[in-house]
């Protein structure tokens, strides 16, 4: 069993001023929750905070930050280059590859490098609404997703059943969140596999399945309404499919700069055809999320989970 020394001061951050602040509480109270089981003596940092200027204050009198942060500054490799330029360990990736899985186009271009398939798509850039509603017709097949290129949680997605409805979401995506691009739309089974380093080995976590009730795909609603969805661990797919699986997501990892840990979200096919959808460096850390869903059908307790992830740090 990995420990953690005692006698070294932890902060937990948590909160942050991005449009997931909400979900990282959760992550954030759960991490400190699961740090304080085993200890009679040591007590970890709560590091809520709600404004930028608060972080410094935080983060610098303490030995480890464990980085319960998600979008924004927390995991667009912001924190992290502060982190680095105070000397300062913590959990999961460091700026480059914070910065590359954050923004979905960079990680086109990554899973591209890994020679992992990934969803055709039409690049938003500065394109007026009508002339992106053309090249998706041209270049896709209806319905296609909509999705901005660097929100967490699924937040902005949408599905477009055709041009009308394409300009549409746009429009209020693009003035929502800014920079966005359309993808395939792949009709499949949603899956996620986690992925733990420790002294530089690799370990992949069993595969969980996310099926989806009354929303069309695994959207915000369907990621935190209770009930909304089932998570089925392990997946159902076969042996050979779940070790062609995992076996991209450590190539994932790898081709990231990831470090600590990740989780890696895949589409699979009608015809058992693997797509890479996003790489996420800070996954929710709830007792029902992902991450630790698959850690436990390891073997591993979400006590134990925080823990190897803490240890991690100093790695």
């Amino acid at each position: 069993m990995v420990r953690l020394d005692e006698e070294l001061d932890v902060c937990v951050l948590m909160g942050g001023i991005s449009s997931e602040r909400e979900v990282s509480l959760k992550s954030g109270n759960n991490v400190y929750e699961a740090l304080l089981e085993r200890r009679k003596e040591f007590n970890p940092i709560k590091g809520e905070f709600s404004h930028e200027d608060e972080i410094l204050d935080l983060v610098v009198d303490n030995d480890i930050v464990f980085n319960s942060l998600h979008g924004g500054i927390g995991e667009d490799g912001t924190i992290q280059a502060l982190l680095d330029i105070l000397d300062i360990p913590y959990t999961g990736t460091g700026p480059l590859g914070s910065s590359i899985a954050i923004n979905k186009l960079y990680s086109k271009e990554a899973f591209n490098r890994a020679s992992i398939n990934t969803p055709d798509y039409v690049e938003g850039a500065d394109r007026s609404a009508s002339v992106l509603v053309d090249m998706v017709s041209d270049g896709l097949t209806y319905p296609v997703i909509v999705k901005p290129v660097g929100e967490g949680s699924s937040r902005g997605v949408e599905i477009a059943d055709g041009e009308e409805n394409l300009s549409e979401k746009i429009d209020q995506i693009r003035s929502e969140f800014g920079r966005l691009f359309i993808e395939e739309y792949i009709d499949g089974r949603e899956v996620t596999v986690g992925v733990l380093e420790e002294n530089g080995d690799l370990t992949p976590l069993p595969l969980v399945e996310m099926k989806v009730k009354s929303e069309r795909f695994f959207n915000y609603r369907a990621k935190y309404t209770p009930g909304e969805t089932e998570f089925i661990c392990p997946a159902r797919v076969s042996e050979n499919l779940t070790s062609l699986v995992q076996k991209q997501a450590l190539r994932a990892h790898s081709e990231f700069n990831c470090e600590g840990y990740c989780r890696v979200d895949f589409m699979i096919g009608k015809e058992n055809q693997i797509f890479g959808l996003e790489v996420n460096t800070l996954p929710g850390m709830t007792r029902t999320s992902d991450l630790p869903q698959a850690a436990k059908e390891a073997g591993i307790s979400f006590t134990e989970l925080v823990e190897r992830m803490a240890v991690s740090a100093l790695d």
